[in-house]
């Protein structure tokens, strides 16, 4: 008789088995994008207003060789000439937990977490330029620079003290831009500008830049060090955005020039919290184990982009396969029987483009006769296959089989010939007759 239906539920689970698959790998992918994908939040903020990402090619420009810190590189520190260090953190004794919400982003005054023993090693190793913090994270996400993005002057009494500047205090001017013009007939514009209160300098620290009644800059000698650190109060002198403004750029540059005198070595333009400075280097060959930590640069940025684009790729591949193109056949059939069945399939298309609806019902009713013999005889009967089934039908009930055969060859000889509606009368009486033949004796 006819084949039994698949299991409903094998294929359910074969149709579910590819999205799982490719949601796996998408899932990977965007994982290992977000994840390891070169700490984006900090590459954003060195790209943004308040970031330092435009101040190594503007002092190339003016002949001032620089190095910018890499995770990977560990330069030496006698290579150095001058540290520019700028801060984000407002408590380094602490890392700032993670921003929840896009509320908490906003607010964060935290953006880059340095330890305070790496700050301190910092600065005691070579002459250092510090650009203190102003903009909470608002300013980045935004790129508006408003007096509500501003870090309140409270929120400084931790970090003060913790880097050195203990007693000093802050001010900051209106939501406008304060210009100075200096001896050199360059201004100076910054927009609510913040400076040390001159009063409260301690006999360690020097005003090195005035700034209307305040101190832009000072310089201070820290204990059990033998180089003077140089503290910037508005990091708008030397940020992307105070770069563009006014004649700062080119106060920055006299500034640096001033500080370096006849050294040559580079500018260390240090945006790592990490301390990557050497303090002495060996050029001799050195072995060195290589542990975990060295496999995970395979994951680590720019490798992170080209696993997660593989990651994706392969999960639009699979799914092109898998699911688009049809899964992998998984009929049993030998190849006789596939061959047949690709021929009757391809024959029924045609019948049904050309309109032979009668011709097509013919060849179905004739194979599907085959099927029943088949299944009652096995082998292959040929011609004589349709009347070996209806005689052993009619041994077991010869009304049924005189029925159900005389409808059959009529639709085998007639039903080209037939109207649309004799040959639907005549189908219906053949599926009516055809399902007593399976209730009454099930397979043959």
């Amino acid at each position: 008789m006819a084949k039994a239906p698949d299991n409903p539920d094998r294929g359910q689970n074969a149709a579910i088995i590819p999205m799982v698959v490719v949601g796996g790998l998408l899932v990977a992918g965007f994982f290992l994008m977000t994840m390891f994908g070169g700490n984006a939040r900090d590459r954003a903020l060195d790209a943004s207003a308040i970031g330092v990402k435009a101040l190594g090619p503007w002092l190339q420009q003016a002949d001032i060789p620089i190095r910018n810190s890499h995770p990977r590189l560990h330069p030496a520190v006698a290579d150095l000439g001058l540290r520019i260090l700028p801060l984000y953190d407002l408590d380094l004794r602490h890392n700032a937990p993670e921003p929840d919400t896009v509320k908490d982003m906003l607010n964060n005054g935290n953006l880059r977490d340095i330890l305070l023993d790496n700050f301190n090693d910092k600065i005691k190793e070579i002459q250092t330029v510090v650009m203190l913090p102003k903009w909470r994270g608002a300013l980045v996400e935004t790129g508006i620079a408003h007096e509500q993005s501003l870090i309140p002057l409270d929120d400084f009494d931790k970090v003060l003290p913790q880097i050195g500047l203990r007693g000093i205090r802050l001010q900051r001017g209106g939501p406008e831009f304060a210009v100075e013009t200096l001896a050199s007939e360059a201004d100076i514009a910054l927009f609510h500008a913040q400076t040390f209160n001159r009063s409260t300098l301690p006999k360690t620290c020097k005003t090195e830049m005035p700034f209307k009644t305040g101190a832009l800059v000072i310089a201070c000698q820290p204990d059990k060090s033998n180089h003077t650190v140089y503290f910037v109060s508005d990091p708008d002198l030397m940020n992307n955005h105070g770069l563009a403004v006014a004649d700062n750029a080119a106060n920055v540059i006299t500034f640096l020039s001033g500080l370096r005198g006849d050294d040559e070595r580079p500018v260390y333009i240090d945006r790592s919290p990490d301390l990557l400075t050497a303090l002495e280097r060996d050029d001799q060959r050195q072995d060195y184990k290589r542990g975990v930590t060295e496999f995970e640069r395979f994951f680590q940025y720019p490798f992170s982009i080209y696993w997660a684009a593989l990651l994706i790729t392969l999960a639009a591949v699979y799914w092109r396969g898998s699911k688009r193109f049809g899964p992998f056949q998984t009929d049993n059939r030998n190849t006789r029987e596939m061959s047949k069945c690709a021929a009757i399939d391809a024959k029924a298309r045609l019948l049904r483009l050309s309109g032979n609806d009668g011709r097509m019902v013919a060849d179905f009713v004739h194979v599907q006769l085959q099927d029943l013999s088949h299944q009652s005889f096995g082998g292959d009967a040929g011609q004589k296959a349709e009347a070996r089934f209806l005689k052993l039908l009619r041994r077991r009930n010869p009304d049924l089989a005189q029925d159900f055969g005389g409808v059959a060859r009529s639709l085998m000889q007639d039903a080209p010939a037939m109207s649309p509606q004799q040959l639907h009368r005549q189908l219906a009486s053949y599926h009516a007759l055809l399902q007593k033949v399976m209730e009454h004796h099930g397979p043959i």
